[in-house]
C-alpha cells in the first residue's frame, strides 16, 4: 500500500511552477502606463493601500545582512490570524502545529528548537522546554515579525532552526498622534459560542526644549470558545484466530469544549534629550487562561476475554470478519470494556517582561546598553472521574468502511450507554503542574565607523544572562469503587451519584459523514464540579493530593557571551560584494537540583555543568544587476536541552500509564549550516525568489523506552539521550506581488505564493532508525490570493502542510502477546482563510473573515499497517470587526 500523499506532492509541483512563471505575469516598473492608466490620484490609492504593506517586508529582506523573511502588521492583520504562531505560519519555510484548532508551535525549515525575541532580547514562557508558546501572545500586538534562518555574531544565541524577531511598535515609529482600535464579535459554528473581542493603541510624541518624548500603550484582549471533537482508533493487535489479520484493539471519542482568554499589553517610553542620545523603558505583559471540558467514552474488546487459555489480551473474533491487505475491515468481536469519562483540563499562563536601555551615537561611534528582566508563570490544573458500563452478552464491532470509520459497542438494549443501573464509579484521577521561570540579563554593544573601504564598520559586545527554571507536579489515579455506596450508580458514594447524568450533547463528529459511533452516554453532568478539588475528593472519600517530590526540580543557567564582528565591502567580478562575519562565544554553567527516592525517602540530588562554544558565521551579499541579488551564509549554530531533558526528575502520566525521567548526561545540540538565495526584485514591492539550505546538526536527541515499575504500577518511562549525527536540507520559492499591467480595475489582484521542500535524516523515535525529524511535512506552502482597489481590498489565503510523522504508539504483535511500536503519520491538510474590508471612510473600516473556510478537519493513520489513527474535526469561526485608524 502507498502511503504518500500524492494529492499534496501533485499541489506541490503545481505551485512551484506556478511561483517560477509569477514574473511574465507580473512585470511592472515603477514608470506609470500609457494612456490607460487611472489618475493620479487613483494611482497613488492603489500604491498606498495594496503595496505599501509588502514594500516594507520586501525592504526588510532586501537590505538585510543575513537570510530573512519577514511580515508586517499591515499584512498579518488582513488575515484572520488570532495568534503569533498563526501570522507566522504564512512566512516560507514556517510549520506550525495546530492544538483545538488553533496554531501553537512553531518550525523553521523543520527544527523547533528556535530563539525567540521580542525587539531584540530573548523572551520565553515558564515550563519544562525553553521557547516562548507562540499562541500565548495576540498577533494585534506585532508591528512585525522577522525570520531569520542564517545568524550573525551579534544575535542571541540558542536556535539551530533560526531566530524569530517579534517587534512590538514604539511611540517613535509614528510622527505624532496615533490612535487605532478594533472591536469584533466572533461566532464559532461547531461550539455555537459568540464573543467580543478588540484591540486599542495609543501613541503620542512631543517636543519639550528640544527634547523629543514619546509614550505608546497598546493592548488585545480575546475571548474564544472552541469545540472539538475526537475519534482516536487504538493501535492494531493481531487477532487470536491465528489468521494474522489486524484490527484496533479499541476506540476513543471526545467532545472537547472549550474556552481561551488572551490578554496582550506592549506599553514604551522614548526619550531624546539630544541628537544622538535615545532611551527607552518597554513593557510586555501577556496572559492566556484555557479551560476545557471533555466528554469521553472508550470502548475495547481487548482487555475483557484476558485468561491465561486464549492468550493475554487476545481478541477473538466472534463469526466470520472481512479483511484487506492483512487488516479488519468489517468485524465482530467478543467483550466490550466500556469507559466514560468526565474531566476538565485548565491552563493559565502568565508572562512578564521589562526592559530599559538606550544608545548613545556621535562622531562614528556608536554604544548601545540594555537591561531586561523577565517572569513568567505556568499553571496546568486537571481533574477526571472515570465511570466503567456493562451490558450483557459484551460484543465490540468495526466498520471501517464508512466514511467516519464505524467502532461501538454492541448492546443488548440500544439504552444500556444513559441507564445508570449499567454504570458503576471506576477511577479518579488528579494532575497539577506548578512552573516559574526568571531571567536577568544585561547586554552592551559597541560599533564603530572606520574610514575604510574594505571594512567600514566593527561591532563588539558583551551579553550577561542569569535564567532561573522550577517545575513541580503531582499525578494520581485512585480506584473509586465502593460496594457499600448507595445511589443510582453502582458503587459509587452519594456525593458522586448525585454529580451524574446524561451528557448534553449528542452529536459527535456529525459532520464527518456516515459512520456508527457512540454519541451520548452517562458522566459528571456539570463539570465545573470537578473544578472544585477540596469538595470533588472529599465526595470521592480521598485527601488532596500534595506535590510528589519526586516530580520536581530547580535549574539555574548563567552564560557569558562576547562578540565580535565586521561589515565588509568588496568587488568580485566587477559585481559589489558586501556582508559581514564574526564570532561568538559563549560560556554556559549550570545547576541542576532534584529529588530522588531512595530507600523510602528522597534524597536531593545535584549536577553542575560548564560548557563552552565557539560560534562563526558569516553572510555575503552580491548584487549581481541592479535588480537581481544573491547571497551565500554560512555558520554554525547551538542549542541546549530543555531543563526537563537536562534533570533526572520523574515526570508521570498515571492515565496513560508512560513517564519521562531525564538525563544530566546530554550534551547541546549543534549545527553547521549553509544558505545561498537568489532575489529578483521587479519593483518596489515585487520580487521572486528561490533559496537551498544544508544543515548537519551533531547529537539529536531521540528517546527509550523501558518499563519500570512505581509502586504497584508498571510505566513505560522515556528517557532522551543524544543519538546519532542528522541532515536537513531543502529548497524554498517565493513570490510576491500585484499584476499592475492589467487594464482598470484588474490592477487590484496580487499573489503571495512561497513554496518549501525539505528532506531529514535523523534518529527517528524507533531506536536504531533513521527517519524524517518529527513534525516535519518534507512539503509545505502558501497561497495568498489578493485584491485592494481603492476602498475594498480581499484576501483568500490557503496554507497547506504535507503528512508528518507524530510520533510512535504501542501496538500488538502474535496475538497480543508482544509489544511493539509503530510510527503514527499525521496526513497532509490545507485550510483555508478568507478576509473581506470595506473603507467607510478615511479613518473607519469594516472587516468581515472567516478562518477554516472549508471545515477542514485533520487525520492520521499508524505507520505498521496505514490504517487510521485519528480524526479531529474543529470550528469554523467568523469574524465581523469595526477598525478605526485616527
Amino acid at each position: 500500500m502507498n502511503f504518500t500523499n500524492q494529492p499534496g506532492r501533485r499541489h506541490a509541483i503545481a505551485i512551484a511552477a506556478a511561483i517560477c512563471a509569477m514574473p511574465a505575469l507580473a512585470q511592472t516598473t515603477d514608470t506609470p502606463a500609457a494612456p490607460a492608466a487611472p489618475s493620479a490620484e487613483t494611482q497613488q490609492v492603489v500604491v498606498t493601500g495594496m503595496r505599501a504593506s509588502l514594500q516594507k517586508a520586501q525592504d526588510l529582506k532586501k537590505n538585510a545582512d543575513q537570510v530573512v523573511d519577514s511580515i508586517v502588521a499591515d499584512d498579518i492583520g488582513k488575515l484572520p490570524d488570532s495568534n503569533v504562531a498563526e501570522a507566522l505560519q504564512r512566512i516560507t519555510g514556517v510549520q506550525i502545529s495546530r492544538s483545538r484548532g488553533e496554531g501553537d508551535r512553531v518550525q523553521i525549515r523543520g527544527l523547533s528548537q528556535t530563539q525567540t525575541l521580542v525587539n531584540g532580547r530573548s523572551i520565553f514562557t515558564a515550563g519544562k522546554e525553553r521557547g516562548l508558546s507562540f499562541q500565548d501572545v495576540p498577533s494585534e500586538l506585532l508591528a512585525g515579525a522577522d525570520v531569520y534562518k542564517s545568524p550573525t555574531a551579534e544575535q542571541v544565541e540558542g536556535g539551530i532552526g533560526g531566530v524569530i524577531d517579534l517587534r512590538m511598535r514604539r511611540p517613535f515609529d509614528f510622527a505624532g498622534l496615533k490612535v487605532a482600535g478594533t472591536v469584533k464579535a466572533t461566532d464559532a459554528d461547531y461550539a455555537d459560542k459568540r464573543n467580543g473581542e478588540g484591540s486599542l493603541l495609543v501613541s503620542n510624541r512631543w517636543k519639550l526644549n528640544g527634547q523629543d518624548f514619546g509614550a505608546l500603550i497598546s493592548i488585545a484582549h480575546q475571548k474564544r470558545n472552541y469545540r472539538s471533537d475526537m475519534q482516536e482508533l487504538d493501535p492494531p493487535s493481531q487477532l487470536a484466530d491465528g489468521s494474522g489479520a489486524y484490527a484496533p484493539i479499541g476506540a476513543w471519542y471526545s467532545y472537547e469544549m472549550g474556552e481561551r482568554e488572551r490578554t496582550g499589553i506592549n506599553s514604551s517610553l522614548q526619550w531624546r534629550p539630544m541628537r544622538g542620545v535615545e532611551l527607552y523603558l518597554d513593557a510586555n505583559y501577556t496572559k492566556l487562561e484555557s479551560t476545557t471540558d471533555t466528554y469521553g467514552f472508550y470502548g475495547s474488546p481487548y482487555w475483557p476475554n484476558w485468561t491465561a487459555e486464549t492468550n493475554s489480551g487476545a481478541m477473538w473474533p466472534r463469526g466470520s470478519v472481512t479483511t484487506e491487505n492483512g487488516n479488519v475491515t468489517k468485524g465482530t468481536f467478543y467483550g466490550a470494556d466500556l469507559t466514560t469519562s468526565g474531566y476538565i483540563g485548565d491552563n493559565d499562563t502568565k508572562t512578564r517582561q521589562l526592559a530599559i536601555g538606550g544608545s548613545w551615537r556621535a562622531n562614528g561611534w556608536t554604544v548601545k546598553s540594555e537591561l531586561g528582566y523577565t517572569k513568567s508563570n505556568f499553571e496546568r490544573f486537571y481533574q477526571e472521574v472515570r465511570l466503567g458500563v456493562g451490558t450483557s452478552s459484551p460484543a465490540f464491532t468495526y466498520d471501517l468502511t464508512t466514511e467516519l470509520p464505524s467502532a461501538y459497542p454492541e448492546l443488548a438494549n440500544p439504552n444500556d450507554l444513559v441507564t445508570p443501573s449499567q454504570y458503576w464509579a471506576s477511577k479518579a484521577l488528579y494532575f497539577r503542574q506548578k512552573n516559574e521561570g526568571r531571567e536577568t540579563t544585561w547586554r552592551g554593544d559597541v560599533e564603530r565607523n572606520l574610514d575604510s573601504d574594505l571594512i567600514p564598520r566593527i561591532k563588539a559586545g558583551v551579553r550577561l544572562t542569569d535564567r532561573k527554571a522550577s517545575s513541580s507536579e503531582i499525578n494520581t489515579i485512585d480506584d473509586i469503587w465502593n460496594a457499600g455506596g448507595t445511589g443510582p450508580v453502582g458503587g459509587a458514594l452519594p456525593g458522586l451519584a448525585s454529580q451524574i447524568g446524561t451528557i448534553p450533547y449528542s452529536d459527535l463528529l456529525h459532520r464527518e459523514g456516515a459512520g456508527t459511533i457512540p454519541k451520548q452516554w452517562l458522566s459528571i453532568a456539570n463539570l465545573d464540579w470537578l473544578r472544585d478539588p477540596q469538595t470533588v475528593r472529599s465526595a470521592l472519600g480521598l485527601a488532596v493530593p500534595a506535590f510528589d517530590a519526586g516530580q520536581t526540580f530547580d535549574f539555574g543557567e548563567k552564560t557569558q557571551a562576547l562578540y565580535g564582528m565586521a561589515d565588509f565591502e568588496s568587488e568580485l567580478l566587477g559585481k559589489e560584494v558586501t556582508g559581514n562575519f564574526g564570532v561568538r562565544y559563549v560560556r554556559t554553567k549550570t545547576e541542576r537540583r532534584w529529588q530522588e527516592l531512595q530507600n523510602n525517602g528522597y534524597v536531593t540530588r545535584q549536577a553542575d555543568t560548564t560548557d563552552d562554544d565557539f560560534l562563526p558565521s558569516v553572510n555575503a551579499r552580491m548584487e549581481l544587476t541592479d535588480k537581481l541579488i544573491a547571497r551565500v551564509a554560512a555558520s554554525k549554530v547551538v542549542t541546549r536541552p530543555d531543563f526537563n531533558q537536562l534533570t533526572p526528575s520523574l515526570s508521570l502520566d498515571a492515565n496513560n500509564r508512560t513517564g519521562f525521567v531525564g538525563n544530566p548526561d546530554l550534551q547541546p545540540l549543534s549545527a553547521r549550516q549553509f544558505d545561498t538565495t537568489l532575489e529578483y526584485y521587479l519593483s518596489q514591492s515585487d520580487y521572486v525568489f528561490a533559496a537551498a539550505f544544508y544543515k548537519k546538526v551533531d547529537g539529536f536527541i531521540q528517546t527509550t523506552t523501558s518499563d519500570v515499575k512505581y509502586g504497584d504500577t508498571t510505566y513505560a518511562v522515556r528517557t532522551p539521550s543524544n543519538g546519532n549525527d542528522g541532515t536537513i536540507k531543502g529548497l524554498e520559492i517565493g513570490y510576491q506581488g500585484f499584476f499592475t499591467n492589467l487594464p482598470g480595475y484588474w490592477k487590484g489582484l496580487g499573489l503571495q505564493a512561497n513554496f518549501t521542500y525539505v528532506h531529514s535524516k535523523a534518529p527517528g523515535p524507533l531506536e536504531g532508525q533513521q527517519t524524517a525529524l518529527e513534525n516535519l511535512s518534507k512539503q509545505s506552502y502558501n497561497i495568498v490570493g489578493m485584491y485592494d482597489w481603492n476602498d475594498f481590498a480581499l484576501r483568500l489565503a490557503y496554507n497547506y502542510r504535507g503528512k508528518y510523522l507524530a510520533g510512535t504508539e504501542n501496538y500488538y504483535v502474535n496475538n497480543g502477546a508482544t509489544m511493539s511500536q509503530t510510527p503514527a503519520y499525521m496526513n497532509g491538510y490545507g485550510l483555508v482563510d478568507a478576509y473581506a474590508s470595506y473603507q467607510l471612510t478615511k479613518n473607519l473600516k469594516v472587516a468581515f473573515e472567516v478562518s477554516n473556510l472549508t471545515r477542514k478537519s485533520r487525520s492520521s493513520y499508524y505507520g505498521v499497517t496505514g490504517t487510521q489513527f485519528g480524526r479531529y474535526a474543529d470550528d469554523r469561526r467568523f469574524g465581523l470587526s469595526l477598525q478605526a485608524n485616527l
